[in-house]
């Protein structure tokens, strides 16, 4: 789709046989913005399948260790609560 509905507030340019919209450069950095939240999200699921399954190979390999709040706690430096 190369133009816009005939309703819509925007311009429709052409520069080097593509179609382009020109929007306010505020409205720019917003859709930038929620397209690099996404991405995180994505990486952030990404992510957290890749641990979950790790998680799960380890615990048919039998090699899961259970470690107590206070124990990692201790191991990083934390005050007890």
């Amino acid at each position: 789709m190369t133009e816009l509905p005939a309703d819509d507030q925007y311009e429709v340019i052409h520069l080097g046989g593509e179609a382009a919209v020109v929007v306010p450069l505020e409205e720019y950095r917003r859709l930038r913005e929620l397209e690099r939240r996404a991405r995180l999200s994505e990486q952030a699921d990404a992510d957290e399948a890749a641990a979950l399954a790790e998680y799960r190979a380890q615990q048919e390999a039998g090699t899961v260790a259970a470690v107590s709040q206070a124990e990692v706690r201790r191991r990083f430096g934390l005050m007890a609560r």
